[in-house]
């Protein structure tokens, strides 16, 4: 003869097992849809300076010197000090249009097929200090993100301090292809995007993927539902040391000509590449 009572404290028992397996089970299937990419996070990508973070005191008395005018105006650099003027670079001025992340993979030889995700509202058009960039919070699918893209406009400057007087900065006309490179600082062309996964900087040469530059790295990064991730641009690839610019007045005019005047440039072992990028 069945216990009635046996029977029902063992089928309530069941459901309770059952019910918790259910609820267990949907809690594993959200988490995995989570970190395979349902639902959205934040990303928060900022480009950091570490010499201006270090030597910051010395960078504001260079930027209150009344010689210096506002970002959009030409500035007017003091002359130089002999043949030869000893300088330290401290930042880059210069124009980050657009920036994108995308879930797909640069490679060498590939072609750019990716799907790219936007971090910025409006095409920016102005030249900006390296760290003046600030950019807000974005929305993204989540998911593991492994390459980003970003275009730059062609002119760009060096900023320099005198060696003898940190108080006394050097704007240098350059462009972006090349630090010799004839160039006109009413210039406002753009180049070439630059890509970056973990391969290092890829631009593309006749529709192709080819590596620029291997050191200046994005390691993946995964953007989860809910939350937020930090993806730092760091200038000189985070080091808080600088290279040693020595001017070279070629034509001897005492004022930095671009595209006939020369640099040598002398770094320490810290620094090794130009940028790269961390995840916080």
């Amino acid at each position: 003869m069945i216990d009635n009572q046996a029977f029902n404290k063992y089928a309530y028992r069941m459901k309770t097992f059952l019910q918790i397996f259910i609820i267990a089970s949907i809690l594993a299937i959200c988490c995995t849809c989570s970190k395979d990419g349902g639902g959205v996070g934040t990303i928060q990508f900022r480009m950091v300076n570490p010499v201006v973070l270090k030597s910051q005191s010395n960078l504001q008395k260079a930027l209150s010197n009344p010689q210096i005018n506002s970002l959009q105006a030409p500035y007017v650099n003091p002359d130089l000090t002999g043949d030869v003027t000893q300088t330290t670079m401290i930042t880059l001025k210069f124009c980050v249009g657009d920036v994108w992340v995308s879930t797909g993979e640069v490679k060498a030889g590939g072609t750019d097929n990716l799907t790219w995700v936007r971090l910025t509202t409006v095409t920016n058009q102005d030249l900006k200090y390296f760290e003046e960039y600030t950019f807000p919070p974005v929305e993204i699918p989540a998911g593991s993100y492994r390459s980003i893209k970003i275009t730059f406009k062609n002119r760009c400057y060096r900023v320099v301090t005198l060696n003898s007087n940190p108080t006394v900065k050097y704007e240098l006309l350059e462009t972006m292809g090349s630090s010799f490179a004839p160039c006109n600082e009413n210039d406002e062309s753009w180049v070439a995007p630059n890509y970056f996964t973990e391969q290092g900087n890829h631009k593309l040469v006749g529709g192709v993927f080819q590596v620029d530059n291997g050191g200046e790295k994005l390691r993946g990064f995964t953007v989860e539902s809910g939350k937020t991730v930090t993806l730092s641009w760091r200038l000189g690839a985070g080091s808080t040391e600088s290279c040693t610019n020595a001017l070279l007045d070629l034509n001897k005019n005492r004022r930095w000509d671009c595209g006939t005047d020369d640099i040598t440039i002398t770094c320490p072992p810290s620094v090794e590449y130009m940028w790269d990028f961390v995840v916080n």
